[in-house]
């Protein structure tokens, strides 16, 4: 406890390590979700074009699933 004749001693201040550029942080979360969104995009289309290429064989080889075309009852898109 600091006395009235005795000078407080200055303890050095560091920098406080949960300070945060928000601006830089929205930027690159900003970025990211961009980037994750277009590949998600990507995979989607991907698969799609692949479903549709199958030779006219009833099942698609690369998804193992059927056909919208070779539905049972026709319902052909």
């Amino acid at each position: 406890m600091a006395t009235p004749t005795q000078a407080p001693t200055k303890v050095p201040q560091e920098p406080d390590r949960f300070y945060y550029d928000y601006d830089t942080v929205q930027t690159v979360g900003m970025t990211l979700a961009t980037i994750l969104f277009l590949l998600g995009i990507l995979i989607i289309i991907s698969k799609k074009v692949k479903c549709r290429k199958a030779d006219s064989s009833p099942t698609c080889k690369s998804c193992k699933s059927e056909l919208p075309s070779s539905a049972p009852g026709g319902g052909g898109v």
